[in-house]
């Protein structure tokens, strides 16, 4: 079993590299080489792929975060300071690379990524961000109100896109980076949706 789970490690971190650096066209016979076992070893793409996401992307989201963007009792600056910091703070170069070459190729929606992302993510920060702004609405949260948190979300992205896709200079550390674009956003943010509750 020791020797099973050794070789599917050396499969999982080859396959990572190579799909990370190179795309997913990779021949399965250079993973196995880098892996040092056999192509049969490897499995299915498929399957080897659902492994390589799963090894890297599985198990990301922590479920106290959404305490904390619900936690009125700390304001919403601080709250989404700490969540980005800590959501982003943990992304490497081969994984930024390997999460954008999947998207490249579609990889993401096939799967439920999009929807996922509402639910946790993108649709508890507007629904702060409506009592932010003072706005009392039974209303669903609207597509242009996730609109609004996605140009927080995407910025906050950026740095590392910057980085680890396109090799440019990024400025600051990631929290202090963080911190100045939420207070950037927050304050028009909480102005658009006003905007868009008045139409």
């Amino acid at each position: 079993m020791e020797r099973k789970n050794s070789s599917e490690a050396r499969i999982v971190a080859a396959a990572t590299r190579l799909y990370a650096e190179e795309g997913f066209d990779v021949p399965p016979a250079r993973i196995a080489r880098l892996a040092r076992v056999s192509a049969r070893a490897l499995g299915s793409p498929q399957s080897l792929r659902k492994r390589v996401f799963a090894a890297n992307f599985g198990g990301r989201w922590k479920p106290e975060w959404e305490a904390l963007l619900a936690d009125r009792r700390i304001p919403l600056e601080k709250r989404l300071s700490r969540f980005y910091a800590e959501y982003r703070g943990n992304i490497t170069r081969t994984g930024a690379r390997l999460w954008t070459r999947a998207g490249l190729t579609g990889m993401h929606q096939k799967g439920n990524f999009s929807a996922t992302l509402n639910k946790r993510l993108l649709i508890p920060i507007a629904q702060e961000l409506r009592h932010a702004a003072r706005i009392k609405s039974g209303k669903r949260i609207a597509k242009h109100e996730i609109e609004v948190v996605q140009v927080l979300h995407g910025a906050i992205a950026f740095p590392h896109t910057r980085s680890h896709i396109f090799g440019m200079d990024v400025y600051g550390r990631l929290p202090d980076l963080v911190s100045m674009m939420v207070r950037v956003w927050l304050p028009g943010a909480k102005a658009e949706m006003q905007r868009l509750h008045r139409r």
